[in-house]
């Protein structure tokens, strides 16, 4: 019985350790396992860990410089086109200013000759009148009234609208409003003088609708500066 006993004694501490070795065996291989599961989490996880730390680092400031960039530009772009609107409506405005400048001259151009033909009447008339006998004299002198008056009219409705004759006889000679057609020297009038208007000038405002075509005194005439100015 007690050698038995021995014997039955170490096969006891075999199958002891062959079972710690196995349960050993399957501890070592379940750690292993749970390794293999964890590692593409764990890769995974890496994976969205990086994700997220891009998003962190987004460069906030460069996208909001950039948008500002992108408003300035818009800006000058809108700035621009009002500049180009409001110079094109003054373009416009002058355009059409001129036009009708160029117009309204053409037009008062065209009474003017009638002016001076009135002009040309009265100076013919009035001598006339003056030496008509008693029984004309007063229907000459009517009609000299006549002619008068309408040229009074149509000096009149020139002024309205800004147009006025230029001052010739008796004052210096300025080719600026004033067309030379001859020069003739006098004893009454200072040299570079006006000594007659052929044909009335008119201006309106600082524009020359027409020059006064003049005759003027010459270097060799013997009047004063002061003689001629009153003339």
């Amino acid at each position: 019985m007690s050698a038995n006993k021995d014997q039955d004694a170490p096969n006891g501490s075999d199958n002891m350790s062959d079972e710690i070795e196995r349960t050993m065996a399957e501890a070592a291989a379940a750690v292993s396992a749970l390794g293999d599961d964890e590692q593409p989490a764990s890769a995974g996880g890496g994976s969205g860990g990086g994700e997220f730390e891009d998003d962190d680092t987004i460069d906030f400031d460069a996208m909001l410089a950039a948008k500002d960039d992108e408003i300035a530009s818009l800006k000058d772009k809108w700035l621009r086109a009002v500049a180009d609107h409001e110079n094109y409506k003054k373009r416009v405005k002058r355009d059409i200013d001129d036009a009708v400048s160029r117009k309204s001259q053409s037009l008062l151009t065209s009474f003017l000759p009638t002016v001076d033909n009135l002009d040309r009447a009265l100076e013919i008339a009035e001598p006339a009148a003056a030496q008509a006998s008693d029984d004309n004299a007063a229907n000459v002198e009517q009609v000299v009234k006549g002619l008068r008056m309408v040229r009074d009219e149509f000096l009149a409705g020139l002024k309205k609208q800004g147009i006025e004759p230029v001052p010739s006889v008796g004052v210096p000679f300025d080719p600026a409003v004033h067309d030379a057609l001859q020069q003739i020297d006098s004893p009454d009038h200072a040299p570079g003088v006006v000594i007659r208007e052929f044909e009335k000038g008119y201006k309106q405002g600082d524009r020359l609708v027409r020059p006064a075509r003049v005759i003027v005194a010459g270097a060799g005439s013997g009047g004063s500066s002061g003689d001629g100015a009153g003339s």
